[in-house]
């Protein structure tokens, strides 16, 4: 693996009771880029990012960490990457700051560790802080997901699908943080979204998924070039979904 790479995907394929939902991945991410995960329901984008981060086992390939595969080492790997993780799933019976305290604890950092100031605060959680996550609204919820998985700025960033629930401040906020991760060049970010407009000024790279592959991928250049009028980039995913499979990525 290339110093300089912070996630290295390689022949991956993952999916449920045997059953691959995506196959034959190749992805590789550097310091500074920021990737943008786009697919219609189905296409299998949550699948791969459990794969990625270990919620999953792969069926086939190897997903290297900052260094460390996964299979070989997988809490050194873990270790390598913050994950937002879904509002459902959050440990409701503790406060936000109980949660950002263990999260904090696990990575072996303070619990306002966070690159650029204070991320709970910015993101408007200060009157939320200490009260119990049950009591969060599902945005609220969001935002701490995010303010933990940023905690010790960890070198590979996951949001699944993170920015959707977030009001207008909140997305513009975290939209700061990310963009800040990557001017650092220390740091790598995935991001799934449905929101493919908001893709070319936010990422430098993009992948479609379609039927569990890579359909379509476009660099820094193409993300420039692919949105040069409003709505250019979308028609161009649209179009890119309405292919044949075969003759989809190139």
């Amino acid at each position: 693996m290339d110093s300089s790479e912070i996630l290295a995907v390689r022949g991956l394929s993952a999916g449920y009771g045997g059953h691959a939902v995506v196959s034959g991945i190749d992805l590789s991410l550097g310091r500074g880029d920021i990737l943008g995960l786009l697919g219609p329901n189905g296409s299998g984008k949550s699948t791969l990012l459990r794969a990625i981060s270990g919620q999953i086992r792969p069926l086939a390939g190897s997903v290297v960490i900052n260094g460390v595969d996964l299979g070989d080492a997988p809490e050194r790997a873990k270790s390598g990457f913050g994950l937002a993780i879904d509002p459902p799933d959050l440990p409701g019976a503790l406060t936000g700051r109980q949660y950002l305290q263990l999260v904090a604890s696990i990575r072996c950092c303070a619990e306002n560790d966070w690159l650029g100031g204070n991320v709970a605060e910015r993101l408007g959680l200060k009157r939320w802080i200490d009260r119990l996550i049950a009591e969060y609204s599902l945005g609220t919820q969001a935002k701490i997901a995010i303010a933990a998985a940023l905690l010790g700025a960890p070198p590979l960033l996951i949001l699944d699908e993170s920015l959707n629930g977030l009001d207008p401040l909140a997305a513009f906020e975290v939209k700061r943080v990310i963009l800040a991760l990557a001017a650092s060049r220390h740091q790598a970010v995935i991001i799934s979204t449905h929101v493919v407009e908001a893709v070319p000024g936010l990422c430098n790279r993009a992948v479609l998924l379609a039927e569990g592959s890579i359909a379509r991928e476009w660099n820094a250049r193409q993300l420039a070039e692919a949105s040069h009028a409003p709505g250019a980039f979308e028609l161009h995913v649209m179009q890119a979904l309405s292919e044949p499979m075969s003759w989809r990525r190139r």
